[in-house]
Order: C-alpha cells, then sequence, then structure tokens
C-alpha cells in the first residue's frame, strides 16, 4: 500500500544586505550595553552613493519588535501611503531624512533614552564640556535640537555648528561620521553624563576644559565632518578614522 505524502515549500528567509546585518548588530551592541532598556529608539545609517538611509526602529515596550526600512533623503514619505502610516512614523522619518540632509559629513543618526544622559534635561542649562573626550567628539554643549511640526530638523546654528549630541523631548540624539563612531559617542554621552550629574549634584565648582583645549579639539572634530562630507559626496564611505 503507498502512502502518498506531500513536501510542504519551505518559504525561504529574506537575505538581508550587508548594511542591514551591520545595523543590526550595532543595535544589538547598544541593547547589550544596556543603553536603550525597553524605550522606544531607532538607529540609522546613511547608504553612500545611494541618496538613501536605513532605518531600525523600535516602539515602547518589552514586546515591541525593531522594524528596519529604507527611505530617500530627499522626500522621504514620497513613495509612502500617507493614509496608512502615522503621523508619528512620518515625523521620526522626517527627522532622520532631514539630518542627513543639513548635515552632510553624517553617517549615523541614533535616538533614544539611556538612564543618564536622558536626564540632562532636567537641568537649568546644557551639558558643559567638561571632559576632553566629549570636546573631541561631542563638540559643543548638549542642547535641545529645533524641530518643525512636521519633525524635520530645523537648519541654524545648533545644528550647523558639527556638534554630535543634542536632546530631543526625552530622548538623546547622537550622531557621527561613521557608524561605529555614532555607537561609541551614544557609550560616551551615557560616561560623561553619569559623572557630571554626580559631580554636580555634590553642589561643588565644576570647570570646564580649557579654551585652548576645546578650541584644538573641535578644530580636529571639524576637520574629521569635512574629510567625510567629501567621501560621501563621491558616494564613498569615509576611512581613516579610529576609536577613542
Amino acid at each position: 500500500m503507498k502512502v502518498s505524502t506531500t513536501l510542504k515549500k519551505k518559504t525561504p528567509k529574506p537575505i538581508s544586505s550587508p548594511d542591514e546585518i551591520e545595523l543590526k548588530n550595532l543595535w544589538h551592541r547598544l541593547e547589550t550595553k544596556g543603553l536603550l532598556q525597553n524605550h522606544k529608539a531607532d538607529l540609522s545609517f546613511r547608504l553612500p552613493g545611494k541618496g538613501s538611509f536605513l532605518l531600525i526602529h523600535r516602539e515602547e515596550g518589552k514586546k515591541s519588535k525593531p522594524e528596519i526600512a529604507e527611505y530617500k533623503i530627499e522626500n522621504p514619505t514620497e513613495s509612502l501611503r500617507i493614509h496608512l502610516v502615522s503621523d508619528e512614523t512620518l515625523n521620526l522619518i522626517r527627522f532622520h531624512a532631514s539630518m542627513y540632509s543639513l548635515r552632510p559629513d553624517i553617517g549615523a543618526v541614533a535616538s533614544f533614552r539611556p538612564h543618564w544622559s536622558s536626564l540632562l534635561k532636567t537641568l537649568d542649562h546644557p551639558l558643559p564640556l567638561v571632559f576632553d573626550e566629549q570636546c573631541r567628539q561631542l563638540g559643543a554643549p548638549v542642547i535641545h535640537l529645533p524641530k518643525h511640526i512636521d519633525g524635520s530638523v530645523k537648519n541654524n546654528s545648533i545644528i550647523q555648528s558639527g556638534a554630535n549630541a543634542f536632546l530631543d523631548e526625552n530622548h538623546v540624539v547622537i550622531t557621527s561620521v561613521t557608524r561605529d563612531k555614532a555607537i561609541y559617542n551614544c557609550e560616551l554621552i551615557e560616561k560623561c553624563s553619569k559623572a557630571y550629574l554626580l559631580a554636580y549634584s555634590t553642589g561643588n565648582p565644576i570647570r570646564n576644559i580649557p579654551w585652548w583645549v576645546r578650541f584644538i579639539a573641535k578644530s580636529r572634530l571639524l576637520k574629521d565632518e569635512k574629510k567625510a562630507s567629501r567621501a560621501y559626496a563621491l558616494g564613498q564611505a569615509p576611512t581613516g578614522f579610529k576609536a577613542y
């Protein structure tokens, strides 16, 4: 007696691009460092030569899973079915697109809510430049990003200053010239914030880094950013940047 068997076709798993794999790996690194917690967070990469960026986003809560999509830097929502996308998501997409549009040196943008640096909003002043690596990598006191009602960032001296750390409501926004350095900056802002907030809570005076150290550090940062801008303009990923 023959027994007929039916073989079910297995649905092939989608193959991730190298950029998507790297995005997931660096997202996982932020998670393992405890920087994302269970809060809403997003991370994006510029895709050199494509005029677009790759965005991974997760909503609030333990059960929320991250989603990945690619968007154009110019007119990022043009190809979307607007009526099927929430205003919050549209604002998020426009936010990341505007960061890349306004700052041609930026290779990655992270928006998250870590424990210590998210408390900077409780201060009555911006996080001052009190650490040498903060001066070299973040570049300026940490202040709020000015935004339009549609979520995009306003073009003004704050965004054009070359700074790489900002506040955005309950979140901290971190940028840098490359993907790896942006992740390092996410770790750096948390270390600087923790040290500063603990020192500030004592009520004792806190001195800023000397002006000449700030000047040299900022000059080197701007040099790095000009180098990155030239590379991205040629459709290339900038190279030669070292970790801290």
